[in-house]
């Protein structure tokens, strides 16, 4: 089995709650959201190599951390990708998922039950819900949000004052219990109005102000980072 693979490589992880520490990024083509704001195009089209799974698993095998972030474009649209993530698991990794809450997430669960993998704390799901600003807020895979854990991160990216409101709204309305991370689209949204909203939100009290490491440490286009 093979897969489409824009970029392979190793970096500390730019946000969400392992922010800061090494990890294998895997970066499959193809998406099916054209979000506004998107800052990664090129896993549209067809900048991608055709890489076998072992070599994958090979790369990762070098790696003392094992810590994977599986991302996209959007992951769970790649055909097997099920599989790749259960091989990932075996080899001892912890897997994030990076995905844009458009793609039921079901399946994979159906698939590591019949394989009878119990990942546990060791997949977890990094899930935006897209605001207004991106665009696409009307995509959502609404029965995805609820089955998130308190070990998943559901992310919401704040464009514009409605996107705020529509935040809040949403939140309101929870009934799993993530954990919730907040970014500003980049350059279009004042981080310090973005924390007083944080502050003055009792629904927000527990969450997380996101900034994107690697766009301060590299150039904020800067691939393979």
């Amino acid at each position: 089995m093979t897969y489409k693979v824009v970029e392979l490589f190793d970096s500390i992880e730019g946000e969400g709650k392992r922010a800061g520490k090494p990890a294998t990024f895997v970066r499959l083509a193809g998406c099916n959201l054209r979000c506004t704001y998107c800052d990664t195009t090129y896993a549209f089209g067809n900048e991608f190599e055709e890489i076998p799974l072992q070599n994958i698993l090979a790369h990762i095998k070098k790696r003392l951390y094992r810590r994977v972030t599986l991302t996209g474009g959007e992951p769970l649209a790649t055909p097997g990708v099920e599989v790749l993530i259960h091989e990932m698991l075996l080899i001892g990794c912890e897997v994030n998922i990076e995905t844009n809450g458009s793609v039921d997430i079901s399946p994979l669960f159906q698939h590591l039950q019949n394989v009878n993998c119990n990942p546990g704390q060791n997949l977890f799901f990094t899930m935006d819900y897209k605001l207004p600003a991106s665009g696409v807020s009307d995509k959502m895979h609404l029965p995805n949000f609820p089955k998130l854990c308190p070990w998943d991160v559901l992310k919401f990216v704040v464009g514009s004052e409605e996107d705020v409101a529509y935040m809040q709204s949403y939140i309101k309305t929870l009934t799993s219990t993530p954990q919730i991370y907040i970014g500003a689209v980049h350059g279009q949204y004042n981080l310090q109005t973005l924390v007083q909203t944080i502050l003055e939100t009792p629904e927000l009290a527990n969450a997380t102000l996101q900034l994107q490491l690697h766009k301060i440490i590299w150039d904020a286009s800067e691939r393979g980072v």
